[in-house]
């Protein structure tokens, strides 16, 4: 038993050195749970903020009790003036408003209605939304409605996009954004290292292949499965849990070639720097991480600081997920892509020089 302790104790202070002597790993494991807190602290809020709600009635009692509880909360900002009957519903239709408020008056009873419209292709942001605004304006005009008529006000909510409140659609378009990015980021990130460790790097480096010519050959299979992978995600979401595939779709499938390269080449550009494979997978999550918090794919967009939506407004991620919901749930034509491509396209210049000076110092 004492021999077997010395042993293990040998073998433990071997691998402490090698730890030790390894100050990329242990910065690594040491920052990332600070840079979690911090954006975990910082960045993200669980309540939106400022979210435009449009407001129609021809009641004045009504629409001023409604607008005195949308001016109540930070939650919201009211769209304009108070509109005629139909014209809240309008506004979330034309996207300058995600939430319509649309009050009227039982000719009969005199009771109070209350018709919330909101957009349900953005969940994170509007769902919180219309919860609390769907109890605010409830209280508001309860206070007024039943002192006059002894009636309490009724609430309906349509959900555009989604009339049937499928859990699976509110997820399943922003899904497909985030598996491909976690899927290139690491191949990419592994490409280069890989080689290092297999020894097969020397080989490479052995050839006339410029470096340029290097990544393009390299990343291009990658390209192949990340387009194939979002084919068959859509499908699959098509069939499994009846998300709109519209003829559009064509045109977000072509957008994935441009996402994937971002994510693709900023992960080749980790590859060049690190020396394992361990490395690589830390570094990868300095990256997969913000773009997946600030993307507003699990917290709202805008509750976030203003400096966390810059930083989100740089991820390839934000732009793709928008993608997808403008196409898969608002039925938006193929041109509407083109918008959020472009953002995609610049941050994948930026990462293919990155990683072109990167691999060339490695060549040097």
């Amino acid at each position: 038993m004492r021999a077997a302790l010395r042993r293990i104790g040998a073998v433990c202070v071997v691998e402490s050195l090698q730890l030790l002597y390894d100050p990329a790993t242990l910065v690594l494991i040491f920052l990332l749970p600070v840079f979690q807190i911090l954006l975990y602290g910082y960045a993200i809020n669980f309540e939106p903020r400022d979210v435009p709600v449009a407001v129609a009635s021809s009641d004045a009692d009504l629409s001023n009790s409604a607008s005195q509880a949308i001016k109540a909360s930070a939650l919201f900002r009211q769209v304009g003036p108070i509109g005629a009957p139909g014209t809240a519903r309008l506004a979330v239709l034309a996207r300058r408003a995600q939430v319509a408020v649309e009050l009227s008056r039982d000719p009969h009873t005199g009771a109070a209605d209350i018709a919330i419209t909101a957009d349900a292709s953005d969940p994170a942001e509007t769902r919180a939304a219309v919860a609390v605004l769907e109890t605010g304006v409830w209280r508001r005009i309860a206070e007024t409605a039943t002192a006059s008529t002894g009636q309490k006000p009724e609430v309906k909510v349509d959900w555009l996009y989604d009339p049937e409140g499928h859990g699976a659609w509110r997820i399943a378009p922003g899904l497909i954004g985030v598996i491909v990015m976690i899927t290139m980021l690491f191949l990419g990130a592994l490409t280069l290292v890989r080689e290092r460790e297999r020894g097969s790097w020397e080989t490479l480096l052995a050839t006339p292949v410029r470096p340029a010519e290097a990544l393009i050959g390299k990343l291009s299979p990658y390209l192949l499965i990340g387009l194939v992978q979002t084919v068959a995600m859509l499908g699959l979401i098509h069939v499994m849990f009846g998300v709109p595939t519209p003829p559009a779709t064509w045109a977000l499938a072509g957008s994935t070639l441009v996402f994937a390269s971002a994510y693709l080449l900023l992960g080749f550009a980790i590859s060049a720097v690190v020396q394992t494979q361990l490395q690589a997978v830390q570094a990868s999550v300095f990256i997969y991480l913000p773009s997946l918090l600030l993307s507003g794919f699990m917290f709202p967009f805008d509750g976030m600081p203003r400096w966390a939506q810059m930083i989100g407004e740089a991820f390839p991620l934000t732009h793709y997920i928008r993608a997808t919901r403008d196409i898969l749930l608002r039925g938006d034509p193929a041109a509407s892509v083109l918008a959020h491509t472009a953002p995609m396209a610049v941050f994948s210049a930026i990462a293919f020089v990155a990683a072109i000076l990167l691999y060339r110092r490695r060549l040097d």
